[in-house]
């Protein structure tokens, strides 16, 4: 390796170790301990039980008792959740704690989720992921594994999920009163102008989550006009408006580094975050949601579906942004390692195996679950070198360009 190749390569580290803003330390809560498997169990009438599940496409609500680690909340508000995720036989649970006892709260949240777990074979995806992102300074939902049991009997190994809502919004952003967007999806979107009308946008694909009764949409429109409309030679000035570009580069990079195919460039566009609007001004944040379909494959483009979305595109056609990504990308392969991730790995498999091992609702053998544990190894041990590989190549690209 030549001196300038390898000085290109450590001036981009050095470059994506300052971005690393320091994100403010979450509250500690015994329900999102990863080191405990936890015990959730449902109190309800058998037959809203099997209502729930014949019609799991529908958001229906139905009451239930519920405790978590043996700490009872009663008459709350459960319902079928997800998109592809959905399922009759294992059900994914959204539980509203004050759907019918209103202020009701469990730990300072209204609202938790129960995810079954069924896109992903390993069970680890989402926790690995999530453990990425924080290290890389984005704020993450905290995620722990529990048992399922309704009506004394056992569902099968589900993890309890930090919904975001204004909890997670005060704790990690220091914000809770702005404009809070789950990204929902419906059609293939790269965040192009559908004009200035807001119901082009909401509540499809961007679904409010707070302010519903007196939400501006003012802020959101005028960020994806300037996304589009933007001129070429101010593009990254313009944007930094809206939102703090290398953290929203950090972000993408992310994705690619854990060969997420389902996020922000998706396969078929758009998906799996929250957007969120701070109070009183135009900036805007993404937040990490659903991350059970990365870790997809050992190699993985460091530009994958970049030119795709609006955004990414306009973004990479600016040489200095694209250096800001590929040095995010390159110190995102430091926790995207065999050093960073198996130890969390193997302890995350202690603690789940035996209950994934008795579930008998999971779409797949134990044979198959331990398989796709292995196979989610060999993806780990591959992806730093893939990366490193890839960022050295674009900083040789670069050096021939000046």
């Amino acid at each position: 390796m030549g001196l300038r190749h390898r000085l290109a390569v450590t001036g981009m580290l050095v470059i994506a170790a300052a971005l690393l803003a320091p994100v403010p330390a979450r509250a500690a809560d015994p329900i999102f301990d990863q080191s405990v498997l936890h015990e959730t169990r449902l109190v309800m009438d058998p037959a809203d039980w099997q209502a729930l599940r014949d019609n799991f496409r529908t958001n229906q609500y139905y009451a239930a008792n519920i405790s978590i680690d043996g700490e009872v909340v009663q008459q709350v508000g459960i319902r079928s959740r997800g998109k592809g995720s959905r399922s009759g036989t294992k059900p994914g649970i959204q539980v509203d704690m004050n759907k019918y006892v209103s202020a009701q709260e469990f730990h300072g949240y209204k609202s938790l989720v129960v995810d079954n777990l069924v896109q992903d074979p390993s069970f680890l995806r989402e926790p690995l992921s999530f453990a990425v992102f924080e290290a890389m300074g984005i704020p993450a939902p905290q995620i722990a594994y529990t048992r399922l049991t309704v009506n004394d009997q056992y569902w099968g190994l589900y993890t309890l999920v930090e919904d975001v809502t204004k909890p997670f919004l005060e704790s990690r952003l220091g914000d809770k009163e702005g404009n809070l967007y789950k990204y929902e999806y419906l059609d293939a979107y790269y965040m192009t102008y559908k004009g200035a009308a807001a119901n082009a946008y909401v509540p499809v694909p961007f679904e409010p989550k707070t302010n519903e009764s007196h939400l501006d949409t003012t802020g959101l429109v005028a960020f994806i006009r300037t996304i589009n409309e933007a001129p070429d030679s101010g593009f990254t000035a313009a944007i930094s408006a809206y939102l703090d570009t290398p953290t929203f580069l950090r972000y993408v990079a992310v994705e690619n580094a854990i060969a997420e195919n389902d996020g922000f460039v998706g396969y078929a566009g758009m998906n799996n975050y929250y957007l969120y609007q701070f109070t009183g001004g135009n900036r805007f944040v993404f937040i990490p949601w659903d991350k059970d379909t990365t870790f997809t494959d050992q190699t993985w483009p460091l530009f994958q579906r970049m030119d795709t979305n609006v955004l990414t595109r306009r973004l990479m056609e600016d040489s200095e942004q694209a250096q800001v990504y590929v040095a995010a990308v390159g110190q995102a392969a430091a926790f995207v390692s065999e050093g960073f991730l198996v130890p969390r790995l193997d302890a995350l498999y202690e603690v789940l195996r035996n209950a994934a091992l008795t579930d008998t609702k999971k779409p797949q053998s134990n044979d198959e679950f331990e398989l796709a544990v292995a196979q989610l190894r060999g993806i780990i041990a591959a992806r730093q070198p893939d990366i490193m590989g890839q960022v050295q190549a674009a900083s040789r690209r670069a050096v021939r360009l000046r």
